[in-house]
């Protein structure tokens, strides 16, 4: 099976799994909601990442300089994957090209995170240059290829990772027993090779509706898995990475059910989101229809390429380019040369979730969040007719072109004024307003920089936009106020009696006194 399919098959996991569920209608209750709590940012470092993609410096693509980009966006964390058959692809022959260009371009131990799949052609029990990873065949040589990766950066990298979303049978072909069991040599090895570098478990793809919310199909299967982890594993990681797709109104009761689970085996552990983004298609019930269509799809070509067959002449995403123009806009925006105004939709939807995931993110006490991800690549015709560009095509903050970083999208302009609006965020608390229960209210402490309020109206991702805006008054304690949208328009505000009136839509407004 070719590393595309492969992909392909695990975005599909991903979103077949989880993002089913619309991020839109009324709050639901749940008995974890804690977002009123002050939770403070006490790790080192920038809160806000970016990650640089799926391959660095592998299967046909470069290792290349990024951070000065991620650094514009005001990011000041990232992470990059590697292979065990990237770096050492015969036992005792190591590749540090993409290692060493990567930590290159950090300025501080703190901007990086390497995450290292146990992927091999001849260390580990399943054979593979790429996906699935694999319990290593000899332990010893799994703890010393960890120790020498580490050793080569150490002091140049703080947080590393073991694999990534263990659950998915695609990112590991082991057991859970397995996993953690590789989990404490990869957590010994690191510690020995440096003592101050950081241990992140490998992360939870997050897909899970807590008490009060919707069920997600088959998540019990994720659930035990890391309970697993949490008991027996314990010991062996200093940060818990949960990942935060799917419906962001649930990012709070999600992290605090993990918290819970922690806080019951006796430790509380920081937890951070080394992926998250949105929305994804299934977000929207009228493209719920597609699933099917999807997932036949996906069949039909691994069966081709397993028995040696060619793929359909014409598969089904292909269809959906041809009849395009008849497709319910919720669709049509998520495909390449869709009309102009629902290519912009979707990037002022894309925008907002950032600024709202992080929001969310920040209130429950996760202390870095690494967005999923910067390269907006290019994609041609044929290519626009896979699943990965359908699901994935439009995620890319910064368009690359000729191997160079060139035009923004607004997505990416979004998370730059959020980055500066929070600059020193120490704490995100929520504030409700029982009068108005759909708005959205948080108070930022900023320390000595002041305090910023973020503050929307929940409406349907889609059609909230159309909906004229409500006004409200909120407390507000300096003589004067500035505020500005997560798409950069200026709003009007008037302060008067303590309290900072104006009116508030579906996009995250941030208020400041300067």
């Amino acid at each position: 099976m070719s590393m595309k399919m492969i992909v392909i098959i695990a975005v599909l996991f991903v979103l077949l799994s989880g993002q089913i569920v619309a991020g839109t209608g009324a709050p639901q209750a749940s008995k974890l909601d804690t977002s009123t709590k002050d939770f403070r940012i006490t790790m080192s470092g920038s809160p806000f990442g970016i990650a640089a993609g799926f391959l660095y410096g592998y299967q046909g693509v470069k290792p290349y300089d990024f951070m000065n980009e991620v650094r514009k966006l005001g990011s000041g964390f990232t992470k990059v994957y590697l292979f065990w058959n990237q770096v050492e692809r015969e036992k005792g022959k190591y590749d540090w090209t993409a290692v060493d260009r990567f930590v290159d371009q950090l300025k501080s131990p703190d901007e990086g995170l390497l995450a290292l799949f146990s992927s091999s052609q001849w260390a580990v029990k399943r054979p593979s240059s790429l996906l699935p990873p694999s319990p290593a065949k000899n332990l010893d040589d799994y703890y010393r290829f960890v120790y020498d990766v580490v050793k080569h950066c150490r002091g140049r990298v703080r947080y590393w990772q073991n694999d990534s979303e263990p659950n998915n049978p695609i990112y590991w072909s082991g057991t859970k027993e397995e996993f953690v069991a590789q989990l404490k040599v990869f957590y010994k090895a690191v510690k020995d090779a440096d003592a101050s570098a950081v241990v992140v478990v490998g992360g939870y793809d997050g897909l899970f509706g807590p008490p009060g919310t919707f069920q997600m199909p088959n998540q019990q299967l994720g659930l035990s898995y890391f309970d697993y982890v949490l008991n027996e594993g314990r010991n062996a990681f200093d940060v818990f990475d949960l990942r935060l797709y799917a419906d962001p109104y649930t990012i709070v009761p999600r992290v605090e059910f993990m918290r819970q689970k922690m806080l019951a085996l006796g430790y509380n552990k920081h937890i951070i989101s080394t992926e998250y983004g949105g929305p994804g298609l299934f977000e929207f019930a009228v493209n719920r229809k597609y699933i099917p269509l999807v997932i036949s799809w996906s069949q039909s070509m691994a069966k081709g390429e397993a028995q040696g067959h060619e793929a359909p002449a014409k598969d089904p995403v292909e269809d959906l380019y041809d009849k395009m123009s008849t497709l319910a806009p919720e669709t049509q925006m998520f495909m390449q040369g869709c009309p102009p105004e629902l290519d912009a939709k979707y990037q002022r939807i894309q925008a907002r979730g950032v600024v709202m995931r992080n929001i969310f993110a920040l209130s429950a006490g996760v202390q870095k969040t690494i967005y999923w991800y910067l390269p907006g690549l290019p994609i041609s015709t044929k290519d626009r007719y896979n699943v990965m560009s359908l699901m994935y095509g439009k995620i890319g903050m910064i368009d690359v072109r000729n191997d160079k970083f060139e035009e923004r999208t607004v997505t990416a302009n979004a998370f730059e004024r959020m980055a500066k609006a929070l600059t020193g965020v120490q704490a995100v608390k929520r504030i409700l307003l029982p009068d108005k229960p759909s708005v959205f209210l948080f108070e930022v402490d900023r320390g000595k920089l002041g305090q910023v309020l973020v503050v929307w109206d929940r409406r349907d991702a889609f059609t909230g936009e159309d909906a004229p805006s409500i006004e409200v008054a909120l407390p507000w304690s300096a003589k004067k106020a500035i505020a500005r949208d997560a798409l950069g328009h200026s709003v009007p505000v008037q302060v008067e009696s303590n309290r900072v009136q104006l009116s508030v839509s579906l996009t995250p407004i941030f208020i400041s006194g300067s």
